[in-house]
């Protein structure tokens, strides 16, 4: 129950931030780091412990899809509800590991 909540909790601030979205952003690219973002919601989750591991489903959209487009989408209202540290943790997880010293949003990831 509490997953279907936070997806449906992203969805809607997705949806109300997207006039934040700069103009030169694909849509593919952000409907797939929505795709990411909503796959992978108790590993990310500000409130929830982390699991020990994503699970496949997870690893599997973040390698196929990647990190570079949600990274470009994360904005402050993102930021609010997901842990970026756990998505960066997620990223390695799953083989796509994030820079040290890259940006994701605004959290420059841990390293650099």
């Amino acid at each position: 129950m509490e997953k279907q909540i936070f997806c449906q909790f992203l969805v809607v601030m997705m949806l109300m931030s997207s006039s934040q979205i700069q103009g030169e952003l694909r849509k593919g690219c952000y409907d797939s780091g929505i795709t990411v973002l909503m796959g992978c919601p108790d590993s990310i989750d500000k409130k929830l412990p982390a699991p020990p591991t994503p699970s496949e489903g997870c690893c599997t959209l973040v390698r196929t899809i990647g990190m570079k487009c949600v990274c470009e989408i994360v904005n402050k209202k993102i930021e609010d509800t997901i842990d970026m540290q756990k998505l960066v943790n997620v990223a390695a997880a799953c083989g796509r590991p994030l820079a040290p010293g890259s940006q994701c949003g605004s959290y420059r990831v841990p390293g650099a």
